[in-house]
Formats: structure tokens, C-alpha cells, sequence
């Protein structure tokens, strides 16, 4: 009930006081408490309270611009007391029993959802694997799932593709996950560093923190991380599709041949030499020719092969995928029809895996020269061989197979590692979520002893002391809790000031680098710091650097392929024409040419770990990426916390109370989800760049001729175009936003660990519970040597004063 002589607008303006306190994600349980406070009324001590813990409410563009500016000597006072605000505002209280948001935050039950993903993904892989094998038996590790309509295979190959770049995106961003817990700092490992003059990052994935967590950490993350590269380089590949093309026989004869006249082997051997399309290492196999020759020959005397002019042979025989046959030519040569051998040249043509056409027999057009084109249709005129033979027509077989010229497939090798290497990663996870579990049972035991032996107090420090910090908010809360005594009187420190100093050791080492900030008052300056300057020079570096190598290496690539396997044939490698090759479709005239084992299975593993190495590459360019923008944004968060707009409860990673949660690390959703897109994307952009070309061999009769079937590496030249172009925008992206400016009131700390710290020397009044309630950054005294302080602090808006242009603070 409201009291008498207080005013229903004073009663609102508290109440909307009490609101700004709540998380951006409270509950309708804790929003409906405080609804009842506004409506049954406030009491006049609970106003006189909130009066002098809350700040004024002000609209969201409110800045520390309005904050006092007096330099006049002052120490803040009327910190928030948890105690008190309690009472009408039960959620500060609120711990994992009482609140299903606090219970879910909990690093373990994190850790378990990330395990819960990678028992999905596994699950998902093994029962496919499972499904595919038992239905699907393999040969030599190469397993048929489909044999069809081309179209039919080429969409389920996509969509195949969509979903394996799906499951390893959630199997790396779990294991990602974990390393990047593993990775994070405790306030003991940070404590030791910074006694030594180092820095640990804070916030995001930091090779530097490897060298300063302990062993059992360190293990994890390099075992996770080194069953992720295989991975990279061979999921994309455990499916694949594999086009067919057609062995064939030609015999060129006279008219008498086809009523049976003889014929002799060696007079056509004689012949054809000479002639790289009659006579070459890649033609004429291993065979009984005399049979082949011999089966022609009767049956075009019973009138089975099909008649074709001279246009439409040579078109039929052009078209590396049709479906072909066995051909007997006749020629003109009336010079030739006297003789009673009457086979005049002969050839056994299989699928080739070179820049050469299969039909190059027919295409040198008796010149013996290498031919890399066909001539435009129609080809009225063909002649064949050394001798020039000039074609008459054709007789050709008609192929008893007339479907099932593409087809999906699938590798075990590949799909079996994958299962293993998921397993592995599933089972180091367990490992980990097991060991903290073990762990935090025996700090509760160890605080237990404290507490019956010590007090509370001991008790407390143990768990500051054990406590990981992942987050920025992790690290103010830490550090407000109990100050670094490394890093006092800088408050106004930044990554900057962390300087390198080369002093000598004993004469048995070498000179050693020591990392420090040097302790003294520093003036206030407003700098607005572009965001790119938030992450190292280094990170910077490396980033560019294998992101431009990726990108010109690709440009390179592609402009070697359309010379040899396009310009060289004279085609014109114009937009249009490259489209038309199909995106990410295997085509004869986008071959690599490897010399690599193409038989299974030595051949397909090859290939497929070569063809995966720009996927690799990716992933290395992928983690920089992420570093570089989560660097962006905590930044970003710690420079905003000196506004009234963002004077909120800290963001950590398990929060007690009114504390916030909900980031993935350090990423906001809307920043982690299209990264995690992108990221998916463009590994599918790679594998339908670069590709396993898998070829299967057919005989006449449908039968497969293993031994001619082989694997090389095929690449897409459309994609490869979308690929570079969708790479480009990504990393202007990340330049555009990085041309982003920091508000410049507060340091650029970025994730350096002994910079925040310098920023976190907050009132002792503000030490034990100050960091569970909503904060904000400013000058909190200033001494009457005219020497400020700043820190993050409860104190009313009205207290806080704003940094003054060339006064001293430390």
C-alpha cells in the first residue's frame, strides 16, 4: 500500500529504477515480483534505500558526458548493498536451486550441451555409416549408393555435401568449445603470470595461455585440436559422385571386312605407329584383340552395329560421357579395297585422366600430332592415321548399357576415420566435463576443511583463486572481488603500456624478456581507438597474410587451370562458358593432372587428402577470423561501461544473482551465428571448388572395368569464381567494421589480462558484492593531491565523476 505524502510519480521512477536491474533475459517470475512492488506500492524505507543505491534512470542515449565533472577532491560513497535491494528484489539471491537460468550457465552443464551435440553428430554418422554399408557393400573401400539419371546424382550429391559440412561444423564448434574453455585462464594461473611481469588473454582462443595452463588442460586441447585436421581433410570427401565413360574398340577396315574377308593384327599395328592417338602408352590395354576384332567383325555380319555418316560418328565419339560402343569405320580409299587384309587399323580407347582428349584418335585427323580440340561440327571431312585413311561411315555398336551413367559413392576408409576421429573427440570431451566434475568435488571438500578450519573468508579466496575466467565479465567480476596488487595505481593502463624489456640473465642463458607496466599517474586523454586496433599486430599479420595467399593462390590456381585445360583446347574461357561446366560438376576438361596413384584404395585417399588442403588452410584462416572480431567486441563491451545505457550487471559465464549470461564465449548471437554460417558455407564453397573426380570404366555391356576406373582431383572453375568473390566481401567485412571507432572515454585494454586488471581496482566498499550488481566505470576519488582514481563501481550516477581532460589519474 502506498504511504501517505509520497507521490504516485516518485513511486514510478522507482519502480522503472528497479526494472533497469533486471537481465535482459529474466524470467516472467521475477519481471511479475516486480510488477507487484509498483502496484501494491513501496515503502518510505525501501525508496530511501533505493534512492541512494540506484542511479537516476536516464533515456538510452545518456552518456558519463552528464556525470559530474568537478575536480575538487571526493571519494564516492553509497554503494549498493546486496542486503537491502534483497528485500524487495528476491532474483539478486537467486542461485543454481533457485533459477533454471543460473543452472543452465554453469560451465559443466555448458560443457555437457556440447556434448549432447557431439553424441548427436556421432550418433547421426554412425547410423548413416552403418545404414549405407549394410546396404551398400563396397569394393577395394569404394561403396555404390545410386546409379542413375545424372541430374538425380548431382543434387543428392549437394545436398549430401550440405549436410556433412553441417555435422563437422557442430562436431568443430563443440571441440572448439572445449579447447577454448580448456584454454581460458584461472585467477591463479593469471596471478602467477602477472608476478612475473607476463599477460594472459582473456576472452578469446590464445596459443599465448597454452604456455601457462597446466598439463592436463594443455593434453585436452591438443588432442582435440589434432583430431580436428584429418577432419578438415577428408569428411568432405567421405561422399562423392563418380561419372561413367565407356571403354571402346576401333577398327578401321575396307567394305570386304564386313563379309567376312581375313585379317591380320600386325599389318593395322604397322600402321597406327607413329600416331600418339593410335599408338601411345594411355591406349590400347592389355586384351585379346583377336577376339574383340573377331566378335566386330561377325557382328556387323549380322547386321547388329547401327549405321552413322561421317558427322555423326565423329559428334558421337566427341562426347567424352556418352554412351558408346564398339565402332567398325570404313574408309574411301579405293587405293586399299583390292588387298585381302582388311583390317587397316585398330584401337582400344579407355576413359583418359589427362588434359588430352579420349578421342584423339579421331580428332589428329591423320596428322599425328597431339590434339587438344576437336574441330567445329559438322566434320565432313575426317581422315584417320598415318596412312590418312579418309572415312566413308560408320557401323557402331549399340551399348547394352543405356542408363546408370552417373553415380553416387561413398569411401569406408573415409567414413570409418571420421567415426573414429568423431569418437575421439566425443570421448575427450567426456574426459574433460568427468575431470571438472572431479575437480569441483574436491574444491568443495577442500572449501569445507577451509571453512571449519579458517572461516569463511579462506574459504572464499579458494574459489576466487580456482575460479576460470572465460569472459571479460569474468575477469572485472574476479578482480573487483579482490585487486591485483601487480597492477595498482594504473588505472588507466592499456595493452599499450605493457612494454617489452630486454635484460640480461646469468651468463649460462640467453638475454630474457620480461613484460611490465610501469606503475605511475597517467594524464586522461579522449582517444577514440578504431576497432582494428584492438588485436595485435601479429594477429593482424597472420590473418592477412594467409587470408591473401589463399585468395591469390586460388586466383593463380584457377587462371594454370583454364590455361591448360581450356586455352590450350582454344576454348574461351569466357563467364558464360564457365558457367555452363555446371558449379562444382566433374567435367573432362577439368582434370588436375597429378601424377598420383589412381587405383583404389591408395589412389582415392591421395587424392582426397590433396584435394582437402585448401579446406585445412580455411580452418586456420577461420580461427584467426574469429579472433580477430571476438578481440573486436570485448573491447567493444569494455569501453561501453562507462554509460548509463550499458550500467548493467557484468556478463559472465556463470552467473549468480541478476548477473547476465548468454554469450557463446565472448560472441554475441548475432555476431556467432553468421560466423558459424559463414563458416559452413564457404567449406562448402571449397568442396564444390575442388573435388574428388572419381571416374568408373564401362565396358560395352554395362559390365565395370575396375582396372581403367580411376580417381583424380577436379575442380570447378564457376565455383571457384563465387569462392573467391564470397571471400573477398568476407574479409572486407571484417576490414569495414574494423573502420568502426570505440567511444575513446575508457582504455583500449582489449584481452590483455594485466590491462583489465589495472581498470578493476574498484572502492573497498563495492568488494564483496559490488561485482553481482549493476556497474559502471568512472572517477571515483580524487585525492588532495589533485590525483584521481577511476574503477568500476555501485555509486550512484550522481557520484561518479567523468575523466578530465590532462589530470593525472592512477
Amino acid at each position: 500500500m502506498v504511504e501517505l505524502g509520497v507521490s504516485d510519480t516518485m513511486t514510478e521512477t522507482l519502480y522503472h529504477r528497479l526494472r533497469a536491474l533486471i537481465p535482459e533475459r529474466e524470467t516472467n517470475h521475477q519481471q511479475a515480483s516486480l510488477s507487484r512492488v509498483y502496484q501494491d506500492g513501496i515503502s518510505m524505507e525501501h525508496r530511501s534505500s533505493i534512492s541512494h543505491h540506484i542511479a537516476t534512470p536516464r533515456s538510452s542515449g545518456d552518456t558519463i558526458s552528464r556525470l559530474s565533472t568537478d575536480r575538487t577532491p571526493f571519494k564516492a560513497q553509497g554503494f549498493a548493498d546486496k542486503e537491502s535491494l534483497a528485500g524487495w528484489f528476491p532474483a539478486i539471491n537467486d542461485d543454481e536451486k533457485t533459477s533454471w537460468r543460473i543452472r543452465l550457465s554453469k560451465r559443466n552443464r555448458a560443457l555437457l550441451l556440447q556434448i549432447a551435440l557431439m553424441t548427436a553428430v556421432f550418433i547421426t554418422n554412425l547410423t548413416l555409416i552403418i545404414y549405407v554399408s549394410s546396404r551398400y557393400p563396397s569394393r577395394e573401400g569404394v561403396g555404390l549408393i545410386y546409379a542413375g539419371d545424372c541430374d538425380a546424382v548431382k543434387t543428392a550429391n549437394r545436398y549430401l555435401h550440405l549436410l556433412i559440412n553441417a555435422l563437422s561444423t557442430g562436431m568443430l564448434s563443440a571441440s572448439n568449445y572445449c579447447i577454448q574453455l580448456q584454454a581460458s585462464p584461472t585467477r591463479a594461473d593469471i596471478d602467477h603470470v602477472h608476478q612475473r611481469g607476463g599477460w594472459m588473454d582473456i576472452g578469446v582462443p590464445s596459443l599465448r595461455n597454452l604456455r601457462f595452463i597446466d598439463r592436463w588442460r594443455l593434453v585436452s586441447c591438443i588432442v582435440l585440436a589434432l583430431s580436428s585436421l584429418p577432419i578438415h581433410l577428408l569428411f568432405n570427401s567421405a561422399v562423392f559422385q563418380s561419372l561413367a565413360s565407356n571403354d571402346y574398340t576401333i577398327a578401321v577396315v575396307k567394305d570386304s571386312f564386313i563379309t567376312g574377308a581375313s585379317w591380320n593384327l600386325a599389318t593395322a599395328e604397322r600402321n597406327r605407329w607413329g600416331d600418339f592417338g593410335w599408338n601411345d602408352s594411355k591406349v590400347n590395354p592389355e586384351q585379346d584383340y583377336h577376339g574383340i576384332i573377331l566378335g566386330m567383325q561377325n557382328d556387323t555380319e549380322h547386321g547388329l552395329y547401327e549405321m552413322k555418316n561421317v558427322s555423326d560418328c565423329y559428334a558421337f565419339y566427341d562426347d567424352y560421357w556418352a554412351i558408346q560402343g564398339n565402332a567398325v569405320v570404313l574408309v574411301k580409299n579405293e587405293t586399299v579395297q583390292s588387298d585381302n587384309d582388311s583390317l587397316l587399323l585398330y584401337v582400344s580407347v579407355t576413359p583418359r585422366w589427362d588434359n588430352w582428349g579420349k578421342n584423339m584418335w579421331a580428332s589428329s585427323n591423320g596428322t599425328g600430332a597431339f590434339s587438344a580440340t576437336s574441330p567445329p561440327p559438322p566434320v565432313t571431312t575426317w581422315l584417320l592415321g598415318p596412312p590418312r585413311y579418309e572415312v566413308s561411315h560408320c557401323l557402331v555398336q549399340v551399348p547394352q548399357a543405356t542408363t546408370n551413367r552417373c553415380r553416387l559413392e561413398y569411401s569406408t576408409h573415409i567414413s570409418y576415420t571420421v567415426i573414429v576421429l568423431n569418437f575421439v573427440k566425443l570421448f575427450a570431451l567426456f574426459l574433460v566435463w568427468q575431470g571438472r566434475k572431479t575437480e569441483e568435488r574436491r574444491r568443495k571438500a577442500r572449501r569445507e576443511e577451509l571453512i571449519a578450519e579458517e572461516g569463511n573468508h579462506q574459504g572464499h579466496a579458494m574459489d576466487l583463486k580456482e575460479m576460470t575466467l572465460s569472459t571479460l565479465g569474468d575477469a572485472i567480476a574476479s578482480f573487483m572481488r579482490e585487486p591485483d596488487e601487480m597492477t595498482k595505481n594504473m588505472c588507466l593502463s592499456t595493452k599499450y603500456d605493457v612494454e617489452i624489456k630486454i635484460k640480461a640473465g646469468t651468463p649460462s642463458r640467453k638475454k630474457k624478456r620480461e613484460r611490465y607496466i610501469d606503475p605511475h599517474p597517467r594524464v586522461w586523454e579522449k582517444k577514440e581507438h578504431r576497432w582494428l586496433s584492438a588485436p595485435t599486430w601479429k594477429q593482424w599479420f597472420y590473418l592477412l597474410l594467409l587470408y591473401t595467399v589463399f585468395l591469390v593462390t586460388l586466383s593463380v590456381v584457377l587462371k594454370r587451370f583454364l590455361d591448360t585445360g581450356l586455352r590450350h583446347r582454344n576454348i574461351d574461357p569466357t563467364f558464360s562458358y564457365l558457367q555452363s561446366l555446371g558449379f562444382g560438376a566433374v567435367s573432362s576438361l577439368t582434370y588436375l593432372v597429378i601424377n598420383l596413384p589412381r587405383s583404389d584404395p591408395v589412389g582415392l585417399i591421395l587424392n582426397v587428402l590433396i584435394i582437402n588442403l585448401p579446406q585445412l588452410i580455411f580452418s586456420f584462416i577461420y580461427t584467426l577470423y574469429g579472433v580477430v572480431l571476438t578481440t573486436f567486441l570485448v573491447q567493444r563491451e569494455f569501453s561501453l561501461l562507462h554509460t548509463h545505457a550499458h550500467r548493467k550487471p557484468l556478463r559472465v559465464s556463470e552467473p549468480v544473482g541478476i548477473q547476465r549470461s548468454g554469450y557463446f564465449i565472448s560472441v554475441p548471437f548475432r555476431y556467432g551465428i553468421p560466423l558459424m554460417v559463414f563458416s559452413a558455407l564457404f567449406h562448402w564453397l571449397i568442396s564444390q571448388s575442388f573435388f574428388l573426380a572419381r571416374i568408373t570404366a564401362l565396358m560395352p555391356d554395362g559390365v565395370e572395368d575396375y582396372g581403367n576406373s580411376f580417381s583424380t582431383l577436379g575442380y570447378s572453375p564457376y565455383a571457384i569464381i563465387v569462392t573467391l568473390i564470397i571471400g573477398s566481401v568476407n574479409i572486407g567485412f571484417l576490414l569495414l567494421i574494423g573502420c568502426r571507432k570505440y567511444d575513446g572515454t575508457m582504455r583500449m585494454v582489449s584481452t590483455n589480462s594485466m590491462a583489465i586488471s589495472a581498470a578493476c581496482h574498484c572502492p573497498v566498499g563495492d568488494r564483496e558484492f559490488g561485482y553481482q550488481l549493476p556497474i559502471q566505470w568512472g572517477v571515483v576519488e580524487i585525492g588532495e593531491d589533485g590525483i584521481g582514481h577511476c574503477a568500476f563501481t555501485t555509486a550512484p550516477c550522481h557520484v561518479i565523476r567523468r575523466p578530465q581532460e590532462h589530470m593525472l589519474y592512477q
